[in-house]
């Protein structure tokens, strides 16, 4: 392991190496007013492959950085790929750092799940640096498909001991069901418009952005937590759109009446919903 200063744009951050539930934007500008004034932080985290630098830990120094315009952060560099990232950043912040919510925590054991669903709940609980119950309750919340082995801390494999009933099943009605073999109807509406429930739609969209094939974000752009934030992701999304795109007038249309339905001209100005309407039709 060394310290060296690395140019921002050879470091990574979209390989789902970032495993909090979100970043946090007042953290952020706070990180970028204390670097401006010459605050020393503690190098950031990152593997090297040979070919890509992977951010394991620092992301919100890494986009405070962003924010200030610097080229190049100090950073402590670990011989290793995504995995090794990942792994790393999975147990960061457990004793250091901007503290754990109880969502980063849940939010990095989903993720280990979902990378390594066959390593033991005493593995993943190892590699997140939470209680092994709290990995057990998760594996059992989860809609991934229940290992018949895995793989304890010495690499071999033994039974799993989890059985998990059926969603919807007769138990005490799962997060999600209404009981008695019946979908809630928040997921049965989410199976008609979609083909799959609310929370299959969620873990695939999660798979797709960690494997990085899917973003609704510019290089380089913190995650909003707040809600203008989010409007202005939304329209960026939209921006992507391209002009020859046949379907662009369709999307544009879908944004219209969702903004139509949730607009009350009783109480919006009617100059803001025609500066919205506006603001859609010239992304």
């Amino acid at each position: 392991m060394q310290q060296q200063a690395i140019k921002l744009e050879e470091i990574s951050i979209y390989g789902g190496t970032q495993t909090r539930a979100a970043t946090n934007d007042e953290a952020i500008v706070h990180y970028a007013e204390e670097m401006e004034a010459g605050t020393q932080f503690p190098p950031n985290t990152v593997f090297f492959d040979g070919s890509k630098y992977w951010l394991a830990d620092g992301f919100h120094r890494f986009l405070a950085a962003k924010q200030n315009g610097y080229e190049e952060i100090l950073a402590e560099v670990h011989e290793g790929g995504r995995t090794k990232a990942l792994e790393h950043a999975l147990g960061a912040n457990a004793a250091n750092g901007l503290f754990r919510t109880a969502a980063d925590k849940r939010h990095a054991v989903e993720i280990a799940l979902e990378e390594w669903p066959d390593r033991s709940n005493p593995v993943i609980a190892e590699i997140c640096k939470v209680s092994v119950e709290f990995v057990r309750q998760q594996r059992k919340r989860s809609a991934l498909p229940q290992p018949t082995t895995v793989t304890g801390r010495d690499g071999k494999q033994y039974p799993a001991r989890v059985k998990r009933e059926p969603r919807g099943g007769g138990g005490g009605g799962d997060e999600g069901s209404s009981g008695g073999g019946k979908p809630s109807k928040k997921n049965a509406a989410a199976e008609m418009a979609f083909g799959g429930s609310s929370k299959d739609l969620e873990m695939e969209a999660l798979a797709m952005e960690r494997k990085g094939e899917l973003s609704f974000m510019r290089p380089g752009d913190p995650v909003p937590s707040s809600a203008p934030g989010l409007a202005r992701m939304a329209i960026a999304a939209l921006g992507r759109i391209s002009e020859s795109d046949p379907d662009r007038e369709e999307a544009f249309r879908t944004v219209h009446e969702w903004l139509s339905a949730r607009l009350d001209p009783k109480e919006s100005p009617k100059e803001d919903i025609v500066l919205a309407e506006q603001t859609i039709e010239e992304v």
